[in-house]
């Protein structure tokens, strides 16, 4: 009896052991990028240089202001009062409360992970449920106006035009995503038809400010953390890629835009045919591994299910890509690129200096939202201190 025990005991003790398939697969992956930047430690220095690079230059400018504004929006509650105004809006197309909708704005404009670190202030703060944030988690998450209109189309490919067509893309497919997403989704709290809004504002001053500009600085390190390692990991593959002629030039394109959006991005332009602009809408509608880390580590420990999110940007990518495919075919002279500027792909991405009017048009917006309503607070003589959830 006490042997039989023991076998029953020792074999249940060697399943639960067994590591499971997700596991495995982390456990060889971090092997395999272990061994890939130990024998290749030159070239993974200098790209994440690169990575150093690119930070400066362009993420922290293009983002860390938006990222504070959006810290002060939904620190302050004056997102909620943008979100009365299109309660009926969100409700009947995604199925969402209202409030939902400063996630909405913020990420369409600004770029990720604004849109998904709204979400989950919305979350922390009590205003929306976990389902709701799952469902936004689908479609906040886009590239800024900032980094389509400009660094891609005037840029990379030197037409404007170009990047407000992949902008207005890749937008409409996100937003196309999450209107379907609402079909699909598990439903639970509120489902968007009784909208929760905290009775007035969360006025704090000083607090508010400085406590926005700390939790900004937070998110921007991990982000710009994401953007040097990614970097370094592109960089050693595509060498030894190159070395062993393991993968085709349009192979290893693919690999590291599923990887990287921008370096996939910058390695499709200079292929052939109507290929580069279709796959920059594929990779800026996919976004990226390493996007997606981020966002999984800003909304970490809320018990949130990513599958909803993973499953809907793969649709978003391959969505803008068909668009995109369309579009060349009905209005090819819409989409034409200049020719000879896209060989000096990755310097013209950190050559971005200036913020276009879609970004520019809905920070203004917020920001007057948020002073009116920080001055109408204190005329009615409310006092409140302000609490960050983390």
């Amino acid at each position: 009896m006490t042997h039989k025990r023991r076998s029953v005991f020792s074999a249940r003790s060697g399943s639960s052991s067994l590591p499971s398939a997700g596991q495995a697969g982390f456990l060889l992956m971090s092997t395999f990028c272990f061994i890939l930047v130990l024998r290749n430690s030159d070239t993974a220095i200098e790209y994440m240089g690169r990575g150093l690079t690119l930070c400066a230059r362009t993420v922290i400018p293009s983002l860390f202001p938006f990222m504070v504004i959006s810290e002060l929006l939904v620190s302050s509650g004056a997102g909620e009062a943008l979100g009365r105004l299109f309660a009926g809006i969100m409700r009947r197309v995604f199925g969402v409360s209202g409030a939902g909708a400063s996630a909405v704005f913020l990420g369409s404009a600004c770029g990720f992970p604004v849109g998904a670190r709204t979400a989950v202030g919305l979350l922390d703060r009590g205003v929306i449920s976990k389902a709701e944030c799952e469902h936004l988690l689908t479609f906040v998450n886009n590239p800024s106006s900032a980094f389509l209109i400009s660094a891609v189309g005037a840029g990379l490919y030197g037409n404007r035009r170009l990047g407000v067509a992949l902008y207005l893309i890749v937008l409409l497919c996100g937003l196309l995503t999450g209107f379907l997403a609402r079909f699909f989704l598990r439903r639970t709290g509120n489902n968007g038809e009784h909208p929760h809004f905290p009775s007035g504002l969360h006025i704090g001053g000083v607090e508010t400010f400085t406590g926005a500009v700390s939790s900004a600085a937070s998110g921007m390190l991990t982000v710009c953390a994401y953007v040097i390692f990614f970097s370094a990991i592109t960089g050693t593959v595509g060498q030894v890629v190159e070395g062993r002629g393991l993968l085709g030039e349009a192979g290893y394109t693919l690999l590291t835009g599923l990887l990287e959006m921008t370096g996939g991005i910058g390695l499709a332009s200079a292929l052939s045919g109507h290929w580069p602009l279709i796959l920059t809408a594929v990779f800026a509608g996919w976004s990226g591994v390493s996007v997606h880390c981020q966002v999984m580590t800003l909304c970490g420990g809320r018990g949130l299910s990513f599958k909803p999110y993973l499953l809907a940007k793969a649709v978003q990518g391959l969505l803008c890509g068909m668009v995109t495919a369309a579009v060349l075919r009905w209005f090819p002279s819409l989409l034409s690129p200049a020719e000879g500027l896209v060989t000096d792909a990755i310097l013209a991405f950190m050559s971005m200096k200036e913020i276009p009017l879609p970004a520019l048009l809905t920070d203004g917006i917020f920001v007057s939202g948020w002073i009116l309503s920080t001055v109408r607070g204190w005329r009615s003589g409310e006092s409140r201190v302000f609490t960050q959830n983390t």
